[in-house]
């Protein structure tokens, strides 16, 4: 065939590496009920982990945060799938939370606001923000926004 044919061999030293994280270890009382919680990380991975049902949904959330590693200091809520309802009494143990063999959903908290500081371009190339320190608008740009909107 006119298409030429590639022959490549992978060297030892760059091989790609191993993107699977290491799961932390939850300590298990087997004399106590033991349940499956599967938890829908918020990049998109899914973890199915054994927790006993005497463990808080803090235990959940620290597991979370230690196999995230540097990414788990993003702050996140955590929720389950259907019937949709947040978890903010983290003190509750998984029994009381009804959340034996449950889906436990990692949501990111926004922590900025959308289009709260305006940025225009100034003719000198420098920026400047169109907002004052209370977030509005100063009247130029307010004026210069309405004068383009009514052409």
């Amino acid at each position: 065939s006119a298409t030429p044919r590639i022959i490549s061999k992978l060297r030892d030293d760059h091989q790609r590496p191993d993107n699977k994280r290491h799961l932390p270890l939850v300590p298990l009382n087997e004399l106590e009920p033991i349940t499956n919680i599967q938890i829908w990380l918020a990049d998109g991975e899914r973890i199915i982990q054994k927790f006993n049902v005497s463990h808080r949904i803090s235990h959940v959330r620290d597991f979370i945060t230690k196999y995230q590693g540097s990414e788990g200091s993003v702050p996140f809520t955590l929720t389950t799938s259907l019937p949709f309802r947040e978890l903010r009494d983290e003190t509750l143990t998984l029994e009381e939370a009804k959340l034996q063999n449950a889906v436990v959903v990692q949501r990111l908290r926004k922590t900025t606001e959308p289009f709260r500081l305006l940025v225009i371009k100034a003719p000198d190339s420098d920026y400047k923000t169109a907002t004052t320190p209370n977030g509005q608008l100063k009247n130029e740009q307010k004026n210069a926004i309405k004068s383009t909107r009514s052409n």
